[in-house]
């Protein structure tokens, strides 16, 4: 799919339909290449709603067009499309007639059912290996789901970036830096901080002040990262030189982790 220049546009947003009703795509991944956008819901369960399937059925080029950018709206078309687990896809498969389906297994991704775009049905004519790949993690490193332990690394590392940046001396300047919890938001979700919505951005950013915290509380932590919590965000006041050495460290100790909290 790389090929045909698919690229997530918007994440977790809800769009109304022509009929009225609110459906809420997990992605919206738009070619600007074939001009086409895949509307995916995304069911991990083994049961789908039939009202929900109804109201995607209502969905028009102009209810996705007042939320994604391409280069000829008119030319424009759309799928809406299914993804589900191997597992559950015996309970689920019967949603093909309506919708085609992305099932990802262990191994391999494969599709049932037919797209209106062709290059996509040619794409996934023959399942495709999941064989010695790894899922990227720039487009989305982390969800309000994912473990403490899990999003840490992000955060901290997240921290640092931004302080260097920020940083008006060199690395070994002792200096108070201020970040917002708004840079370090974009800064970890960056491509797609502005395809998510209002309320997932809000999540994420209590998600990541929860974890700081419990970093924050870890008495040589604060006293090596030197994190202060400030309205709007968060303050550093340690040198860098000594910040980035510290942090690697904390990272590298907390992957032998189970939790957070196991570390705190």
């Amino acid at each position: 799919m790389a090929d045909l220049g698919y690229e997530p546009q918007v994440i977790e947003k809800q769009v109304r339909t022509s009929s009225g009703d609110i459906v809420q795509p997990n992605i919206i991944a738009t070619s600007n290449k074939l001009i086409h956008s895949l509307v995916f819901e995304c069911k991990g369960g083994i049961t789908v709603e039939q009202d929900q399937l109804q109201r995607y059925s209502t969905l028009t080029n102009e209810n996705i067009l007042r939320w994604i950018t391409v280069f000829a709206s008119e030319n424009f078309h759309f799928d809406v499309c299914i993804s589900d687990l191997e597992e559950n896809h015996r309970f689920n498969a019967y949603i093909a007639k309506i919708f085609p389906m992305i099932t990802f297994g262990n191994n391999k991704v494969s599709k049932t059912g037919d797209f209106g775009e062709e290059k996509l049905n040619v794409a996934f004519e023959e399942p495709i290996t999941l064989e010695d790949k790894i899922p990227p993690l720039s487009y989305y490193p982390f969800s309000e789901d994912d473990e403490n332990a899990y999003i840490a690394p992000f955060v901290i590392r997240g921290l640092v970036s931004i302080a260097i940046k920020n940083a008006k001396g060199g690395p070994s300047i002792s200096e108070e830096i201020e970040i917002t919890r708004d840079e370090l938001i974009k800064l970890i979700f960056n491509p797609v901080y502005d395809a998510l919505s209002r309320k997932h951005q809000g999540r994420l950013k209590e998600k990541i002040k929860e974890v700081i915290h419990l970093v924050k509380v870890r008495e040589s932590m604060k006293d090596t990262l030197g994190i202060i919590e400030k309205a709007g965000g968060y303050k550093v006041s340690r040198p860098l030189s000594r910040l980035i050495k510290e942090s690697e460290k904390f990272i590298a100790h907390l992957e032998t982790q189970s939790s957070l909290i196991d570390f705190v």
